[in-house]
């Protein structure tokens, strides 16, 4: 059947494919691609460590990534793609990951997209033509983030959709925080047995996150980010 399968997706013709995989959540679509070409799998450096990294996008995982495993990049794989694809694993890995304060998130993707995303992918190139259609981060943030838009690109989507099982629990061993990035990575690196360096961090920005918004825009992201606030314990101060 999984034969059968990458056949049939290989030949369809890569304008359908595309179309089919639009009407996944982005966050989803690449994972489904993957099981279609038979490629699903937990990465090597998973099994070496027996620990599950859950990639929050924008939440410094790359560095945490190259730090703590020495590769490149790792997926931005929901945990419960893991739990279905291999629950064994699942249950017996150190599962971990980093989150990071929700409108400070919110001003490093937009600002990602602003200054034209990653070069390699096609989708970035047109978010970020879009993105640019607004005049300002706080006139995107009010005309265009709702809890339904947010959905549309991994880059916003909330962090605790990254982070729940399948029965919409998060069952997480260590949640790292972005702003306690060097002793969190410390920590996981010793759980691990791991020792190694936090590869320097690129600031694509200079001016605090909170300068970007209006009460307005403060509001709408209080209320579209509502549950990771909530379980992370966020405030914009």
């Amino acid at each position: 059947m999984n034969l059968l399968t990458n056949l049939l997706w290989r030949l369809m013709p890569a304008k359908e494919r595309e179309m089919l995989l639009a009407y996944a959540p982005q966050y989803q679509q690449r994972h489904i691609e993957r099981i279609l070409k038979g490629r699903a799998t937990y990465q090597p450096c998973f099994d070496e460590h027996q620990a599950l990294f859950i990639h929050v996008p924008k939440s410094a995982g790359r560095s945490v990534v190259r730090g703590m495993f020495d590769i490149k990049s790792v997926e931005h794989a929901p945990a419960d793609w893991y739990q279905l694809l291999d629950p064994d694993k699942y249950r017996r890995y150190f599962k971990f990951t980093f989150v990071r304060n929700p409108w400070d998130r919110a001003v490093s993707a937009y600002t990602y997209l602003q200054q034209g995303g990653s070069a390699a992918s096609s989708d970035d190139s047109l978010w970020s033509e879009f993105v640019g259609n607004f005049a300002s981060f706080d006139e995107f943030v009010t005309q265009w983030m709702t809890p339904e838009n947010v959905m549309r690109n991994a880059l916003f989507t909330p962090q605790i959709v990254f982070l729940t099982n399948r029965f919409g629990q998060m069952d997480m061993d260590y949640v790292g925080r972005f702003e306690n990035l060097h002793s969190d990575f410390s920590a996981i690196g010793q759980k691990l047995g791991v020792e190694r360096e936090l590869p320097h961090l690129n600031q694509s920005r200079s001016q605090p996150y909170q300068t970007f918004y209006s009460e307005a825009s403060r509001q709408r992201v209080a209320e579209v980010y509502r549950q990771d606030i909530e379980a992370f314990g966020y405030s914009f101060d």
